[in-house]
């Protein structure tokens, strides 16, 4: 009888130390599983600062590019222009002489050649940005675009301007050009609607056309589709929602979402 409880008492002994064991390796366990999520949390975030930092780094470059061309064209490729319409200027000829029409008609090209590239220059350079804000910029946007063609061009104003940080306003500008380039270039739009609203602690732009539109889902066999990647980049540096409807033949519908 005593042998007999002895043995009961070692098997309770060994049945307690192996659920103890048992316990002790899930709580090991347990401890690593949390450590390996709270790493892998800590990757995350590492690499999504990292590809924030990145895409901030090649935006900053592209700015400073779209700068440097800005200055060159105002600076160097203008003036040599206006120098050209100065020499055509001072040429003495006889207005009746053959060669006196062609000569007016070039200064006219030149001067219109001029006109071009100063917008080319201001759509180009930040500074409109820096020197009348964001509503301004787009006034002067909308003025090239109504010296086209195709498409005609509407822009509404809704609310009170609210100064918005510079980097922010000159990536929606950015936003809004390379929507504007490509309703221009593949969309065949007859009409472009450009809606901006401050309303509600928020900046809603809007860029809405009439042209084949497309399918969304395709986007990666389109031609648009780096400007689109460059749009989302943009609205995402600045923690912006950006969403984009098309429906084929009828249209495309950009809308950004800018909290301030």
């Amino acid at each position: 009888m005593q042998d007999k409880e002895v043995v009961i008492s070692i098997v309770i002994i060994c049945t307690l130390l192996i659920i103890i064991l048992i316990g002790f390796i899930a709580f090991i366990l347990l401890l690593y599983q949390r450590k390996q999520n709270l790493f892998n949390t800590r990757l995350e975030t590492i690499k999504a600062n990292y590809d924030k930092e990145l895409l901030k780094t090649q935006l900053e470059i592209q700015e400073d590019t779209f700068q440097y061309i800005s200055r060159e064209i105002h600076d160097n490729i203008g003036q040599f222009i206006s120098l050209a319409k100065l020499h055509l200027n001072t040429l003495e000829i006889r207005e009746d002489a053959p060669v006196a029409q062609r000569i007016g008609d070039t200064v006219d090209l030149l001067t219109h050649a001029l006109d071009e590239l100063r917008d080319l220059s201001r759509s180009l350079s930040s500074e409109i940005i820096r020197d009348g804000g964001l509503t301004k910029a787009i006034e002067q946007v909308v003025i090239q675009l109504q010296k086209l063609t195709a498409p005609r061009v509407s822009y509404e104003l809704k609310g009170d301007y609210q100064f918005l940080d510079e980097q922010k306003e000159i990536f929606i500008l950015r936003i809004l050009q390379e929507a504007i380039n490509n309703v221009i270039k593949h969309s065949g739009a007859a009409l472009l609607c450009i809606s901006l609203s401050y309303e509600n602690n928020s900046l809603t732009m809007i860029i809405r056309d009439n042209g084949r539109g497309f399918d969304p889902e395709m986007t990666g066999t389109q031609k648009n589709t780096s400007g689109l990647n460059n749009m989302r980049k943009r609205a995402k540096m600045i923690d912006a929602g950006f969403k984009v409807e098309s429906i084929r033949d009828t249209g495309t519908t950009l809308t950004l979402l800018v909290p301030y």
